[in-house]
C-alpha cells in the first residue's frame, strides 16, 4: 500500500476546491436547494390548517429536509394524501440528487488519484 504523501493531499484539496466552483456542482446545489424550498412551500400550503404539526413555514422547511436527505426524522409527517405524494416525490428526487453529488466527488477523487499516480 502506498504511503499518502502531503503533495497528494494538497493536490486533492485543490481538485475539491475546483469541484465546488464547477458549473455542474453549482447547478446541482441550486437545484437541490430550490427543490427543498419549493417542496417546503407546497407542503405548507397543503398541510397548514390540516396538520397540527405545521403551524408556520419553518415547520414545513424542517419537514422538507427530512425526506430530501432521507433521514426520516419523523417529527412532522404529512396528514393529507397530497402531502404524502409530495413526500414520496421529494424522497426519490433527494436520493437522485445525493447520488449525483456522490458521482461528482468520486469522479474528482479518482481523477486526482490517477493524476497523482502518473506524476509519481
Amino acid at each position: 500500500m502506498k504511503k499518502l504523501e502531503l503533495r497528494h493531499v494538497g493536490f486533492l484539496w485543490s481538485e475539491l476546491k475546483a469541484l465546488v466552483g464547477s458549473p455542474p456542482f453549482i447547478l446541482l446545489t441550486l437545484l437541490g436547494n430550490g427543490l427543498i424550498c419549493l417542496s417546503a412551500i407546497l407542503f405548507y400550503l397543503i398541510e397548514e390548517g390540516t396538520n397540527p404539526k405545521v403551524r408556520r413555514f419553518m415547520d414545513a422547511l424542517w419537514w422538507a429536509f427530512a425526506p430530501a436527505t432521507t433521514t426520516g426524522y419523523g417529527d412532522i409527517t404529512p396528514a393529507t394524501d397530497a402531502g404524502k405524494v409530495l413526500s414520496i416525490l421529494l424522497m426519490l428526487l433527494g436520493l437522485a440528487i445525493f447520488a449525483m453529488y456522490t458521482a461528482l466527488f468520486a469522479e474528482t477523487i479518482l481523477a486526482s488519484k490517477n493524476t497523482g499516480d502518473e506524476g509519481a
